[in-house]
């Protein structure tokens, strides 16, 4: 059958009725109503719709929506170790030594740990905040009218909550947490009246500092890269 405006506004408002969680769970339920009732001769609307619903009940598409997101943060962590190995390989070295110069130079244009703190907290919030963006821009599935959504239920990107802290994709925070705890204990605290520079700024201590910011920009491109890369619809 063929499927007016006033068809395809009253599907969409069936498949909100079933509360899916997730976008893309919900575009490709209402995908396979829609491909069912176009390819539809002999039976009415009403009739197709029912018979779908035995299949896609409430509990079916919730189900698939915790089988989704478990898929996603098991395969955010095996891409996130690919990431992050293939950042030391020929082809992309140049992007760890370039972060690497730049992190070298921290102590001589930023002289105070605070400042570097709200860099780095700078870095970290836009990033995440970028990511999340672009995973709606890269959604590629782009035809459904998505302003029939229930606005009291708008469903959401399962690929926001993928980041699951396992395995390898462990070491973000883990770097984070060792990177700032020193920076905030010698933010106006800790440091050696003798220097003009906090102690983590001098050896032996700008080692460790250097290394761990390094570290933290290295594994913060890392989970960018593979939150967006994940941002294509997978679920069938």
């Amino acid at each position: 059958m063929k499927l007016s405006e006033k068809d395809i506004e009253k599907l969409h408002y069936h498949i909100n009725a079933k509360h899916i969680e997730y976008v893309e769970i919900r575009d490709e339920v209402l995908d396979h109503y829609q491909t069912a009732l176009e390819s539809e001769d002999a039976k009415s609307m009403e009739n197709v719709l029912r018979s779908l619903d035995q299949t896609f009940t409430i509990g079916y598409c919730r189900k698939a929506g915790r089988d989704y997101l478990s898929n996603l943060k098991k395969e955010y962590t095996i891409r996130f170790k690919q990431e992050l190995i293939a950042l030391f390989t020929t082809r992309k070295i140049w992007i760890t030594l370039l972060i690497l110069g730049i992190v070298i130079s921290f102590p001589s244009w930023i002289p105070k740990s605070g400042a570097l703190v709200h860099l780095l907290n700078l870095i970290v919030i836009s990033t995440m905040s970028i990511e999340n963006w672009m995973i709606g821009r890269n959604y590629a599935n782009k035809k459904h009218k998505h302003h029939y959504r229930s606005k009291d239920d708008k469903p959401i990107f399962a690929h926001t909550k993928a980041d699951a802290p396992k395995g390898y994709a462990m070491l973000h925070g883990i770097i984070m947490v060792l990177v700032m705890i020193p920076l905030l204990f010698t933010y106006g605290i800790y440091t050696d009246e003798t220097m003009s520079q906090p102690i983590i700024f001098e050896p032996p201590y700008l080692y460790a500092t250097v290394i761990g910011v390094w570290l933290l920009l290295l594994l913060t491109i890392v989970r960018y890269r593979v939150k967006t890369t994940l941002s294509k619809p997978r679920f069938r």
